[in-house]
């Protein structure tokens, strides 16, 4: 039984791709580059083992690493999560918990993500001067480990199914993920600052913490099979391997309250017999506009993001928290420019690119209003601006004072600002040819790739923004150039606008069909 569950993951998956050329490039293209990224981290990871002394501490190092984007990815980035270990998708199968793990976990398996981390890990066992018992102990290490990564995920993108469904359980993993964030950033700066003496901080008490944690101890297995430590092989592939149960054991207990009911209440604040107080629709920003089908959908837009889209809220707090370290760690020395620049991108990318993401299908209620889809569109599209205008300048501001008051704020406002409105055209136009549906859980349809591609297209708009930037610096003040700069952008912003509203007005059923597809 748990087969056909397995069999149903792969079905789903075959049927989102569909037979779209664009579909089927992806598929092709995301295994290509799982097998090469995959060889190459083998092959580095072969020559970590061969190379002994500080080799050892950088492979325990490179497994801990690999590992947390399984971990944390789905509190990070919930809309790469996969919807069918969401509980209730499972309540009415006539399995039972076990068997849904098995066959969810199975299915899992068959992914680019899990060949590249399978190829990863299993270079160990390509290493010179290895016995042939030890390239065999090695192969099962990296087995374990390649299924402890997959577990971990799953377990995680079930917990928070069942958290996500009340208001409390999203405003807690939203703060969590933060709090993770500015975590994994300290953890980073101090991995940075232990490069300088890689040789002490690795072999000492980090390294020895490392090397117990589940994935750290599966790289010291295979360091073990190795040197011929067989005592110490099997001591930690058996915590590898207990990892990997207690995963599955909690997988398997999330889903068994689930369908017991006995998971409803412990995310809900409502007190019984008390009525909730209904938001007014309008929030008192946008009540002094004229209603409009703008004004309604920048309404609409905002309360995606602060009242009702768990996924909104989380893209509206971590990528801000990421560009303040991006901005302080890479940027901190070129100037306030430079730092809020930065800062503006981070946060402009995670609210602006996908504006239809959190209608979902529900956007043919939209195209059936008989609205004007390009008012629309413009609502969506300027609504971020009401929150990211005041992130930007109270960024900039908060540098300028870290920074002891020694430069001139203005101009870093203004690039900012340059940034967030360019921004807001790119994203209008990647809202409409690449949009994807992020209302419901694991509706991800393939668009990693195009997504990079949109954003790596931004990113080179903002160089050659910063190229006309210090052209004009030649000849002009600063702050003249921040306004010439600000107004450029902003031209073309509007023309983008206009560009993806007259599309979508054209041809909204392509837009419906990426957000509401037919099985």
């Amino acid at each position: 039984m748990a087969l056909v569950l397995a069999r149903l993951r792969l079905t789903i998956a075959s049927r989102v791709r569909g037979r779209r050329i664009g579909a089927q490039w992806y598929f092709a293209a995301s295994w290509a580059v799982a097998v090469v990224a995959g060889l190459i981290t083998a092959t580095l990871s072969a020559a970590l083992v061969t190379g002994r002394g500080i080799g050892d501490s950088l492979l325990i190092g490179a497994f801990v690493a690999i590992s947390l984007p399984w971990a944390v990815g789905p509190l990070v980035e919930p809309s790469l999560a996969d919807g069918v270990v969401d509980p209730a998708r499972l309540e009415q199968f006539p399995l039972t918990a076990g068997q849904q793990v098995i066959g969810l976990l199975a299915g899992a398996l068959i992914a680019p993500t899990v060949l590249f981390t399978l190829l990863f890990s299993i270079g160990g066992a390509l290493a010179i001067g290895t016995s042939a018992t030890a390239r065999l102990a090695s192969v099962g290490v990296a087995l374990a480990y390649t299924l402890l990564c997959v577990a971990a995920s799953r377990t995680v993108q079930a917990l928070l199914a069942g958290a996500l469904r009340s208001r409390r359980g999203r405003d807690a993993t939203a703060i969590g993920a933060a709090l993770l964030v500015v975590g994994l950033y300290a953890l980073a700066q101090s991995a940075q600052s232990a490069v300088e003496t890689l040789s002490e901080q690795l072999t000492g008490p980090l390294g020895a913490v490392a090397s117990w944690l589940p994935p750290g101890a599966a790289a010291s297995a295979i360091l073990d099979a190795r040197d011929g430590n067989w005592a110490d092989y099997w001591i930690r592939l058996s915590w590898v391997i207990l990892a990997i149960a207690l995963n599955l054991i909690g997988w398997a207990l999330i889903l068994r309250n689930r369908v017991a009911g006995t998971d409803r209440g412990r995310w809900t604040s409502a007190k019984p017999g008390v009525a909730p107080t209904e938001l007014p629709l309008i929030p008192w920003l946008l009540r002094s506009l004229a209603s409009s089908p703008a004004q309604a959908a920048a309404a609409q837009q905002l309360r995606y993001f602060f009242f009702r889209s768990p996924r909104a809220l989380q893209t509206l707090i971590i990528p801000p928290v990421i560009g303040v370290f991006v901005a302080h760690s890479s940027f901190a020395t070129r100037g306030l420019i430079w730092q809020s620049a930065a800062f503006a991108a981070m946060s402009v990318i995670s609210t602006s690119f996908n504006i239809f993401a959190y209608d979902g299908p529900g956007f043919g209620y939209l195209v059936g209003s008989g609205a004007k889809l390009s008012r629309v569109l413009i609502g969506k599209a300027l609504a971020p601006l009401a929150f990211l205008v005041p992130l930007v300048c109270g960024f900039t501001v908060l540098a300028w004072g870290l920074g002891g008051f020694s430069e001139d704020p203005l101009p870093g406002v203004l690039a900012g600002l340059s940034v967030v409105v360019g921004g807001v055209g790119v994203g209008a136009l990647s809202s409409v040819l690449n949009a994807s549906d992020q209302s419901r859980i694991g509706n991800r349809q393939g668009a990693f790739l195009k997504v990079m591609a949109w954003f790596m297209g931004f990113f080179a708009l903002i160089g050659i923004g910063g190229t006309i930037w210090w052209l004009l610096s030649l000849r002009l003040p600063a702050e003249l150039t921040g306004l010439v700069v600000l107004a450029l952008t902003a031209a073309l912003s509007a023309r983008l606008i206009r560009a993806a509203g007259r599309r979508l007005n054209a041809d909204p059923e392509k837009l419906l069909a990426k957000l509401a597809p037919v099985y």
